[in-house]
Parts: structure tokens; sequence; C-alpha cells
């Protein structure tokens, strides 16, 4: 370790060196042996037993950060912490509805601070998708509710803690059908759309208390195990040719969570394979 030590502080000395010809640079630090970037820090995930929240909980864990998991159902929940407590990493079930709006409150007022905030809950209607003119009202409002409504419950009980402590990550995860819109998916496609007004707006209120606030859209993430012939037609879909997976959302998650993206806030960031570039594959 010694070795790697004494090959930064030359290559420090030899970047100093470098600056003292150049007007008004600054010295760049290279920091070496860092703890977990995400140590001390608390985060809370909620749909964090769904496969992407999952991914996300266990991500923000192994970097360091205490994961309180929300989510309804205590099983998926035990087996998501079990997990992140089997990988050295810490974390507590969280069993929140987060329709009810006190149980929401009480949740974040009984933490001792709020540093990341990951809105994951959320889903479309597969069973009940359809065309705008057939649409049920039940429908709208559970998908509304669900991703929308919730996110905006959530940050609203958490952020009193962060802007007391002058500083704070709120994630959301959206999709790319927000912004591109899907066929008898469009209750689903304002939810997420809402989702990026909501995230723009609490960033310029927040930044001045050193709150950042992000939303990762993903494309694409087959659930469960999908045969040939699905990953097949699911590569046709974006231009990399290639699968989504959980991980490359929370790797996203992960670093808006972190020190590095200190100075991102307001904008969205697909994880999609470049399918926004231009829809495909879809049938």
């Amino acid at each position: 370790m010694s070795g790697v030590r004494a090959l930064a502080n030359r290559v420090l000395t030899r970047v100093r060196r470098r600056l003292t010809k150049v007007e008004m640079a600054r010295p760049y630090v290279v920091r070496v042996d860092p703890p977990p970037e995400l140590a001390g820090l608390l985060a809370v995930v909620t749909g964090g037993s769904g496969a992407v929240g999952r991914a996300i909980s266990l991500r923000l864990a192994l970097s360091g950060a205490e994961v309180h998991v929300l989510g309804r159902s205590t099983a998926r929940l035990d087996a998501v912490v079990g997990e992140i407590r089997e990988h050295g990493g810490t974390a507590h079930v969280a069993q929140v509805d987060l329709e009810d709006d006190e149980a929401v409150t009480r949740f974040f007022a009984s933490l001792p601070t709020v540093d990341i905030l990951v809105n994951c809950a959320g889903g479309s209607a597969r069973a009940d998708h359809a065309p705008v003119w057939d649409q049920s009202p039940e429908v709208i409002d559970r998908v509304l509710s669900v991703n929308l409504r919730a996110a905006i419950t959530c940050v609203g009980a958490a952020t009193p803690k962060m802007i007391a402590q002058r500083s704070g990550r709120i994630i959301s995860v959206g999709s790319i059908i927000g912004s591109a819109g899907k066929a008898r998916f469009a209750d689903y496609a304002a939810a997420k759309a809402g989702l990026t007004g909501y995230m723009k707006s609490a960033a310029i209120e927040l930044g001045p208390f050193g709150v950042t606030v992000n939303l990762v859209s993903p494309g694409i993430v087959p659930r469960g195990r999908p045969t040939q012939e699905e990953l097949e037609r699911l590569k046709r879909t974006n231009v990399l040719g290639a699968i989504g997976h959980e991980e490359d959302v929370a790797e996203a998650v992960g670093f808006l969570a972190s020190p590095r993206a200190r100075f991102i806030t307001g904008q969205e960031l697909a994880v999609d394979g470049g399918r926004s570039l231009g829809l495909r594959g879809d049938d």
C-alpha cells in the first residue's frame, strides 16, 4: 500500500508543477484509500422490495450507507435486508403504506436524519392497461398515486431534515415513457412526466439549501426469466443491442447519490441503451 501512496504523491507533485505554469489554476487533489463514499449517511429507498429497488438498496448499502428499505410486503423486505446484511451492509425493514400520509410523516419524523431519498415505488397497470377512452378512473388514480403522489409526499416529509442540515440527495426513478409516451399506458406516462416537472421545480427550491434533486429514467428492464426469443426481441429495442438490468439503474442512482454528483441537479438521466433516441422494437 505504501507503494501506491508513493505513486500518488509523485503524480500529485507532477500535477502541481504543471499547474504553476497555468494562470488561475487550482491544485487537483489525489485521494488514496478513501472510505466507502456513502459511509455515515442514512438512505431511504421506497419500493425497496421490488427488483429495481432491491438493486438500489444493495448498491447504496455496499457503498457504506445505512439503508431503510420501504415497502408493503414484510417477507420481501426481510429478504432484501437479509441479503444486504449477508454482504456486510447495514439495512432496516420499514413497512410503510405510501398512500397513508400520516404513516409517511411519522416514519420520516422518526429518523435522526435523511441524507439520501430514492423514490423507487411505482409501476404501470400492466394487467389493466387500456386506451385513453376506456381506462377506468380507479386505475388512473392508482397509477398516479403510487408513481407520482407517493414521491411528492415522501419528498415533503424528508426535506425538512435535509434543509436543516443543508445537504441531501433526492433521486426519483422515472421512465423514458414519461417523455416519449406509449400507447395504452397514458396514465403511467402522465405520472412519470409529472415526476420530471416536480423534480425540476423541487431542484430550484432546494438548491439554495445544498440539496440536489435528479431523476433516473430506465428503459426496458426485463422481469423474471425471459426466454431467449424475448431476449432477442428486447435487444432490438435499443441502439446498443443490449439487455438492461436492475444493476444498471442502481449504478446511476449510486452515482447521483454520491459526492461525485455534487454539482448536478434538476437533471434526468436516461438508462435505456439509447432507446429514447427513437423507440423501436416494441411489438
